[in-house]
């Protein structure tokens, strides 16, 4: 009681001292933030943005409202699995990606781990609230079988569980406004199984990037296991996909148009630039594609 006593006092008469501290813990939250924020950058653009555009395109309500807590869900579950993700590969990302928050020392691959537990919980409040709790349990099993069981090391179910991934991902973004009491639109469920097809036959352009680093990690990627091939396969992955896309959803000749090019031009790059500086640039624009793909569906609707 004395102590707490003194400690009222303390706070009470130095107002001063009190703004310092508050300053200090202001400064100290924004290190968390930023923290987190680095487990998921190199992700933003491949997952939040194109499941953003995706969810809010296809969503059966429409509303502007819903966007901030489309992006919060997409985020954290994000978060859940980055984390999990670089809690078991330090070494790797200290090749390819120093600044992440495990090799530049910012946290402890065990203050991490207990991180990703943690996430999950909450992760599974938040979907409880929204109604997604199928979708963030897809993505905590998907999370799970990707990193802790090991099953990244080879393409095949590493391309397997990004394309459960993404569906998952799309899924809680599409109806996270309706508390389960929106009936599924037709066109949503197609795109979504199409999206996870794309993603399952084209994902490993990720993989160019980082083949120094999985290598050096023991992982059996595509363009590990086929340096030469895997890079035309996937370059004419995209232009097959946009073909069949533009006919499938009878878009106009303006968006196949924009489809294809947007497919040909990672493509080419992909078999013509072959250094990790060109093959990241490469992939930011399969990126780009791929956002193309998840809103043709939805132009189509509405035009």
């Amino acid at each position: 009681m004395q102590s707490l006593l003194t400690s009222t006092s303390w706070v009470t008469y130095h107002p001063f001292t009190l703004n310092f501290n508050s300053s200090r813990s202001i400064r100290r939250l924004g290190e968390y933030v930023y923290t987190l924020w680095l487990f998921t950058r190199s992700d933003l653009k491949t997952v939040l943005f194109p499941t953003l555009v995706f969810g809010t395109a296809a969503a059966p309500i429409s509303s502007t409202a819903h966007i901030t807590p489309r992006a919060l869900w997409i985020w954290l579950h994000l978060l859940q699995f980055c984390v999990s993700n670089q809690s078991f590969s330090p070494d790797e990302d200290a090749s390819n990606k120093p600044w992440r928050p495990i090799p530049s020392k910012r946290i402890m691959p065990s203050s991490a781990r207990r991180l990703r537990w943690a996430l999950l919980v909450l992760c599974l409040l938040l979907s409880r609230h929204y109604g997604l709790v199928p979708a963030s349990v897809a993505l905590a099993l998907g999370t799970l079988v990707h990193n802790e069981l090991g099953m990244d090391a080879h393409w095949l179910p590493r391309n397997i569980c990004n394309a459960v991934g993404y569906a998952a991902f799309n899924a809680g973004a599409t109806y996270i406004g309706c508390n389960n009491g929106c009936p599924p639109k037709t066109s949503s469920i197609a795109a979504q199984v199409l999206n996870a097809l794309v993603i399952l036959t084209t994902i490993q352009a990720q993989d160019f990037q980082d083949t120094d680093g999985d290598r050096a990690t023991g992982r059996r990627t595509l363009p590990i296991v086929f340096p030469e091939s895997s890079r035309w396969m996937t370059a004419l992955l995209l232009l097959g996909w946009s073909a069949f896309l533009s006919v499938y959803w009878q878009v106009s000749t303006a968006h196949a148009t924009i489809l294809a090019v947007s497919a040909v031009v990672p493509g080419l790059r992909f078999v013509s630039y072959r250094t990790s500086a060109s093959d990241r640039t490469s992939y930011r624009l399969y990126n780009l594609w791929l956002c193309v793909v998840h809103v043709t569906p939805f132009v189509v609707s509405w035009s």
